[in-house]
């Protein structure tokens, strides 16, 4: 598959994934260029199937290195992305109240899952938010399968158990 398609096709997906890893558009926007700029010198890589994988690999790793330590506290990964949701929510059968109470859940969700561990964070965006297959998270976490569903388990409960602490239940 060319480069520019595998852009096309990827590089939305690659760039939510880079803003709530890095937690700030303007890290994610250079790990996101970084990893097809990578990819460009990687023809092997770009032929793999797995190249969903590795280029959000390259993404986490890049973020990993870029993210500003005096930006962390300040930022809430959930803050960022919340506000874009709900403007695109479609309100159920007209109803504000729903809609309302629909943003809360979603703005809740995000908060919640800016306050996991980074390991934790990971495993749920790629799994729960990204879609990721279970061999995809695994290659671009290095985690063997066991690893990655123990993690995703423990995040998921971690997840939870921050959404009742703060008043939202099943």
């Amino acid at each position: 598959m060319a480069l520019s398609a595998l852009v096309r096709a990827y590089h939305d997906r690659v760039y939510r994934f880079g803003i709530r890893v890095c937690r700030d558009p303007y890290d994610a926007d250079d790990a996101v260029q970084e990893a097809f700029t990578k990819l460009a010198r990687r023809p092997d890589v770009a032929r793999d199937p797995g190249v969903l994988s590795w280029l959000m690999t390259v993404v986490k790793n890049a973020c990993l290195r870029l993210m500003r330590p005096f930006a962390r506290e300040r930022r809430s990964l959930g803050e960022r992305i919340a506000d874009t949701d709900a403007a695109e929510l479609p309100a159920a059968g007209g109803d504000p109240q729903h809609a309302l109470e629909r943003w809360r859940l979603v703005h809740a969700v995000h908060d919640a899952i800016a306050a996991l561990d980074p390991a934790s964070r990971e495993v749920i965006v790629m799994r729960d938010l990204e879609g990721l297959t279970g061999d995809e998270a695994c290659v671009a976490l290095g985690l063997s399968e066991a690893a990655m569903k123990s993690r995703l388990h423990r995040a998921r409960g971690e997840l939870r158990k921050l959404l009742l602490q703060r008043g939202w239940s099943n």
